[in-house]
């Protein structure tokens, strides 16, 4: 996976009807990135990276929106604005990719983190990527909700207030990742 840049672009429906476009974020997405998650609450910001102190976001950022061996950032779009981010970093099992999801409060409950996670396990895929791995605050019955949705095959442990899921991807559906010719 030396060039994230695999191109990929897809469109998903959301619960709202609404069309967003997918695609894997660029140098030139950082602005509206920083954006997505300066804006999070307090609430959707503990629940993401679980503190209320401000995290290192230029450095996150720069991490998403920079192609690199072993990560992948994706994108929903509705319109030209950013609602959601969802990405992987491989661990040191090449075929485990942590995972993580973002959406815009205003955006929430309406299929993002779905779609994204959807598309972003073809992608992983793609790369020899079997299984994702996610630590869930126990009280974020939202994202819990979005894995246990997806009907993966899961193991899960508990480890006081985090919940580690170990998500079985399902079989890639390539006709859904448009690869250069």
């Amino acid at each position: 996976m030396s060039s994230q840049a695999v191109e990929f672009e897809a469109t998903a429906q959301l619960l709202d009807r609404r069309l967003v476009s997918l695609r894997c974020l660029s140098h030139d997405d950082a602005k509206a990135a920083l954006a997505l998650h300066q804006h999070l609450s307090d609430h959707d910001r503990y629940f993401r990276f679980f503190t209320l102190n401000q995290v290192g976001l230029d450095e996150l950022v720069s991490k998403m929106t920079e192609p690199a061996r072993g990560r992948c950032a994706l994108g929903a779009f509705d319109a030209n604005r950013l609602i959601g981010v969802g990405n992987y970093t491989v661990s040191d099992d090449p075929t485990v990719a942590d995972v993580g999801i973002v959406v815009a409060h205003e955006d929430h409950l309406r299929g993002v983190g779905t779609a994204l996670l959807r598309h972003l396990a073809q992608m992983a895929e793609t790369h020899g990527i079997r299984r994702f791995a996610a630590d869930i605050l126990a009280e974020n019955l939202l994202m819990l909700k979005v894995f246990a949705d997806l009907g993966w095959p899961c193991d899960r442990s508990t480890y006081g207030s985090v919940i580690h899921l170990e998500i079985e991807l399902p079989e890639c559906r390539t006709e859904a990742v448009n690869r250069p010719d």
